[in-house]
């Protein structure tokens, strides 16, 4: 299947810091994962596996991952999750909190993906995961707000969505701050994420 890995390099054009987490602050070796400056995350609201209420306030207060995937999706979503729950182990490993980072899947499949099937399915992978479904429109402004782009596939045999795979950083302040892109390595992705908490310990 076709994954429409959307490149996210078009935000990192400019050369300004915002806010406490600046990107000419940054070290270079986290530069390829931030950009210039944070986004603001527009209003959503969303429904976890547990059927809670999910919005852009609850992303305050911990780092977040962010994937947007299907319950459906053949290979990248298994794939990635897996690569996600390997990150998060080895980050407790390196002496994190287990909340200090939570790891989000959010379905670009409002037709078909519901709190259920999204329950069983991150049982797979690592109960601590949140799962997020709802209206496609409120998808859209989450989406949107993060640089994130799917579109169904026509003509398929299958349920095919093609969406961005990189998986999307979200700081404590509730903003979108840059992105994990493709190959998704879990080591490298810790190393990535170790470096970046390091770097801006006021978070």
């Amino acid at each position: 299947m076709g994954i429409a890995a959307t490149s996210v390099a078009w935000l990192g054009s400019g050369n300004e810091p915002a806010g406490s987490l600046g990107w000419n602050s940054a070290p270079a070796s986290l530069r390829d994962v931030l950009w210039p400056e944070p986004r603001e995350i527009g209003e959503f609201e969303l429904v976890t596996q547990h059927g809670r209420p999910f919005t852009r306030d609850s992303f305050a207060g911990q780092w977040n991952f962010v994937f947007f995937g299907y319950l459906d999706c053949p290979d990248i979503c298994p794939m990635s999750l897996g690569t996600m729950r390997q990150m998060r182990r080895l980050l407790i490993d390196r002496g994190h909190e287990k909340d200090f980072a939570r790891f989000i899947l959010v379905s670009v499949d409002s037709e078909n993906d519901d709190p259920e099937r999204m329950g069983s399915y991150l049982l797979q992978f690592d109960s601590e995961f949140v799962g997020l479904t709802g209206e496609k429109e409120m998808v859209d402004r989450l989406a949107e707000s993060l640089a994130v782009h799917y579109r169904q596939v026509p003509d398929s045999d299958f349920n095919a969505i093609d969406h961005t795979s990189s998986l999307m950083i979200i700081d404590p302040q509730g903003r979108a701050v840059g992105a994990l892109q493709p190959p998704l390595v879990p080591e490298q992705m810790a190393d990535k994420f170790h470096r970046l908490a390091g770097a801006f310990p006021d978070y």
